[in-house]
């Protein structure tokens, strides 16, 4: 009896022991549990902090920002950190703390407040700089606070973790020694356990170090951003004095935005981004590193010598140039020395950003003066000749009209049909008026003046977008025209439609070795020319703008 009451004891107390091991190791697992819940629950919070320093400085819509969209994550992420110290008051931090950083959080609400308007504002950031570097400064400096913090939080959570891991090991201490086999068990668990925890921990880790660099980095480009800038500029101005000062370099895009206008936004991007690379490996070879504000706006800067900074200007703007059949994109460029010509940042930005629009403004002057002496040469020719040009010029306007263009397309097609025989100024007047059939040297003269026109109008930025118009309208629809062979919609459209326009104008005006025809004989002529020289539906929606007995067409009567 007495030996079954001890056996029963042994089991009881076996069993007791089982229950407390069990619930031992459970405390041990559930601690570990909370702990790493608490850890990402922390870093979750610091990934919020962050992207609320920077959500309010990509609402600038001038810089392709959305301000709806800052203004959700910024309502977003402070919610994440109000709910967050809310959390923590339940977990036993110590009020204190928690108030400390609600208040740091209520002083960096007002910040990032007051950041967004400034970006929303009336030209956005560019047109507050000294407003928004004094508010990005208090606003990092809110962060740290607040960052602090959760640091603290996480320690007190560590402390109270690591407290109750230690009582409920010495609790299962004698259950683990009768009990190997679920003593293994256990271990095992918490073993996975703390793998789980150290792979939460590494992949947060990961999303930090992510996080920083996108805070600093142009997502398109790859290069540093304003913020990334911001902070070299500051670095380089509290480093101790050196023989060589900063160079601050600041260019703008001439042309792209008729780039994109002309090939879409995909392209658009596809361009900045070569250009970025290729600004980044000029300034790299100078020691210098580039950077995108924005917008098509990038800047060098570079720590160089006076007689070394030509060559790095002038490779940093041979970086940003490049040029295509019918379109060039360059840029304006303003540099300034710090410290000598600027002390602080904003103020070396601010001098740096005049320079570059003084610079854009005189190669725009000048561009314009080489379109108005291009323009003049086709009204000097004219003078001396006839308006032919003017006549072609007015019916392709028209005709793009009639066939539902927009407003600045037709206005590009009626600037083409001015400019596209621009190049016979490089004919003599002999070979273009002989009354008789050109010989085979005369036509191949003849048949060059397309690419001289294409080259002079290349020369002046404001028509580079005529340029492939006026190279191809002696092109056949056929594929046998000149001087590329093209063929079908291969022509560009307004090409097809300057050369229709040019063909009936050339048929209904006299010349010394010819008389004019009629509108009527040369829209028959056009029609059976349709499907071979020329574009059908062009051919249709031409003959269509004469189906009334008399009818006015640009500058001149036709009679029909």
């Amino acid at each position: 009896m007495d030996i079954t009451r001890s056996r029963l004891l042994v089991v009881v107390i076996a069993l007791a022991l089982t229950i407390a091991a069990i619930a031992g190791v459970s405390a041990i697992v559930e601690r570990a549990g909370s702990s790493s819940a608490q850890q990402v629950e922390i870093k979750s919070l610091a990934l919020s902090l962050v992207d609320l320093e920077t959500a309010p400085f990509s609402a600038d819509p001038t810089d392709g920002g959305s301000p709806a969209e800052s203004r959700l994550r910024i309502g977003a992420d402070e919610a994440a950190i109000s709910r967050g110290l809310m959390t923590s008051s339940q977990a036993g931090v110590p009020p204190a703390l928690l108030a400390s950083g609600r208040s740091h959080l209520a002083d960096l609400e007002s910040l990032v407040t007051r950041a967004y308007r400034l970006a929303t504002g009336k030209g956005g950031l560019r047109a507050a700089a000294t407003a928004v570097l004094a508010v990005d400064g208090l606003i990092t400096r809110q962060g740290a606070a607040i960052s602090a913090a959760f640091a603290s939080i996480g320690r007190t959570d560590d402390a109270r973790a690591g407290t109750a891991r230690t009582q409920a090991q010495i609790g299962a201490a004698a259950a683990m020694l009768l009990l190997l086999a679920a003593f293994a068990w256990f271990y095992l668990r918490s073993a996975a356990a703390r793998k789980t925890v150290e792979r939460l921990a590494h992949e947060n880790e990961d999303l930090l170090a992510a996080s920083r660099v996108e805070a600093s980095t142009d997502v398109l480009t790859a290069l540093g951003n304003r913020r990334a800038l911001s902070s070299a500029l500051a670095a380089g101005l509290a480093a101790p004095p050196a023989p060589d000062e900063l160079l601050l370099a600041m260019y703008d895009l001439d042309g792209f935005k008729e780039y994109n206008d002309t090939f879409g936004h995909a392209a658009g991007d596809a361009l900045l981004h070569r250009l970025g690379k290729r600004l980044t490996a000029a300034a790299a070879l100078h020691g210098g590193a580039a950077y995108r504000m924005g917008g098509d706006e990038f800047c060098v800067l570079a720590r160089t010598g006076k007689q070394a900074a030509a060559s790095l200007l002038s490779e940093t703007w041979e970086a940003l140039t490049e040029s295509g059949q019918g379109w060039h994109v360059g840029c304006s460029l303003g540099s300034v020395w710090l410290p000598s010509e600027a002390k602080t940042e904003s103020q070396g930005l601010q001098l740096a950003d005049e320079r570059m629009y003084a610079n854009k403004t005189t190669r725009s002057s000048a561009s314009r003066q080489v379109t108005d002496a291009l323009l003049q040469v086709v009204a000097e020719k004219n003078a001396l000749r006839d308006d032919h040009v003017e006549r072609v010029s007015e019916l392709s306007g028209d005709l793009a009209q009639a066939l539902g263009r927009s407003a600045s397309e037709v206005s590009l097609i009626r600037l083409a049909g001015r400019l596209h025989d621009i190049g016979k100024s490089a004919i003599p007047a002999g070979v273009l008026d002989k009354p008789g059939p050109l010989d085979t040297a005369e036509s191949e003269f003849v048949r060059r003046h397309p690419g001289i026109s294409e080259r002079i109008v290349l020369a002046a930025p404001a028509l580079a977008g005529t340029a492939q118009i006026v190279r191809s309208t002696h092109e056949r629809i056929d594929g046998h025209g000149y001087p590329d062979g093209l063929s079908g919609e291969a022509i560009p459209l307004g090409a097809r439609i300057i050369a229709v326009a040019d063909a009936f104008d050339a048929m209904t005006s006299g010349r010394p070795y010819k008389l004019a025809a009629t509108s009527e004989n040369a829209l028959t002529e056009l029609r059976r020319n349709a499907g071979t020289q020329f574009d059908p539906a062009i051919v249709e929606a031409f003959c269509a703008m004469f189906s009334a007995p008399m009818v006015s067409v640009g500058s001149s009567a036709h009679a029909a």
